[in-house]
């Protein structure tokens, strides 16, 4: 099983030159591969015998102007080579559609390479880096397939391991559960616990609300003078601190929801969850910002592949059944029921019914019945 484990690392000057450059060199050369290929697409279009112009980066690098690429390693670029290649069979498979040219300004800063890698403790190396100090050891033990350093907004580095070791799965345990997702408690249990919505934007709103207002101001002067925004220094100095209140919200949510991924993982054999259509969910613009918010989508990722790690069993309830409408205890059909209704009594058997704990005890009712 291959596992990624992502550490903060500490490069010195020279290394974050480096890597800079590398990044800049990776991101031209992606450009240049995706305009090289649309060219020969169109030439070949209107002259069916056109012969493609295919110029790599062996040959790039021959070249007097593009001299500066034999500054990096070789291997991230051919990375791109294949991430580009990749890019194209998917056009039509997934949801990113035709690869897009990466802009210095808002792309992703990032690349990988898979060749002259070493981890020593809380340090690795990388050809032409050297050896990088992280903020941890590396938590798996097995063959290193690649790594990918990168730099977040917020101007921190990266580095993400991607290491092949052998699955160590969990006791079997007996107990199961079924999971009801919801917004005025993030999840609500089976056995009756209810998790409480941290609701971590909400907490920081104002603060974020204030600092980008900063931000805009700061747009506006750097425009009143006709400068550069690269060159006001005020301006990128309000960016990050805008950035880092975005990471400081990002890092809080995932780190509540591998905390409790990971407990219920630990304490259960089978999970039952409903599979939510978020992309609808969030059309109401009443609910949007709070569904957002709780990262369902996330969450439920996060249970899938650690119920993959541990030998558990996730079992996702189709998004139309009733679990809000029937009873856990005689299975009468009420009916719908309107969101401000948290209790209701069954008109069958005249049951008391947590509208929540009822629709997680029948998540696990219809998920079990599906594996029996």
């Amino acid at each position: 099983m291959k596992k990624a484990h992502k550490i903060r690392i500490y490069p010195n000057s020279r290394q974050e030159i480096q890597i800079q450059k590398t990044f800049g060199c990776v991101r031209f050369y992606w450009n240049f591969l995706l305009d090289q290929r649309i060219t020969n697409y169109k030439q070949k279009k209107e002259n069916p015998e056109y012969i493609e112009n295919k110029l790599t980066y062996a040959g790039l690098k021959k070249q007097e102007e593009f001299a500066w690429l034999k500054e990096i390693e070789a291997q991230p670029l051919s990375q791109v080579n294949m991430d580009l290649n990749k890019a194209y069979k998917n056009t039509f498979n997934s949801k990113f559609g035709f690869p897009k040219f990466k802009s210095k300004k808002y792309s992703k800063k990032s690349y990988r390479t898979a060749v002259g890698m070493k981890v020593n403790g809380r340090y690795f190396y990388v050809s032409k880096v050297g050896w990088v100090k992280m903020a941890e050891e590396l938590r798996f033990k097995g063959k290193l397939m690649n790594v990918t350093i990168s730099q977040s907004k917020s101007g921190k580095y990266f580095a993400t391991f991607l290491v092949e070791t052998e699955n160590s799965l969990k006791e079997p345990v007996t107990n199961s559960i079924g999971l009801d997702l919801g917004l005025t408690h993030f999840c609500i249990t089976s056995a009756g616990e209810k998790i409480d919505n941290k609701r971590f934007y909400r907490s920081l709103e104002q603060r974020l609300i204030r600092e980008q207002r900063k931000l805009s101001k700061r747009l506006e002067v750097a425009k009143q003078h006709n400068r550069k925004l690269d060159e006001c220094r005020n301006y990128q100095k309000q960016k990050v601190k805008v950035a880092r209140i975005h990471e400081k919200i990002a890092n809080q949510r995932m780190d509540f929801l591998h905390k409790l991924s990971s407990r219920l993982t630990d304490e259960n054999q089978i999970i039952c969850v409903e599979e939510l259509n978020v992309k609808g969910l969030v059309k109401n613009h009443k609910l949007a910002k709070s569904i957002s918010d709780v990262s369902w989508n996330e969450f439920v990722r996060q249970l899938d592949y650690k119920c993959q790690w541990k030998g558990r069993t996730l079992v996702k309830v189709d998004r139309f059944f009733p679990s809000s409408q029937l009873c856990s205890s005689c299975g009468h059909n009420d009916g719908k029921k309107e969101l401000n209704i948290r209790e209701w009594v069954c008109s069958h058997c005249g049951t008391l019914h947590d509208r929540d704990i009822n629709a997680s005890i029948n998540i696990k009712t219809e998920g079990l019945s599906g594996l029996a």
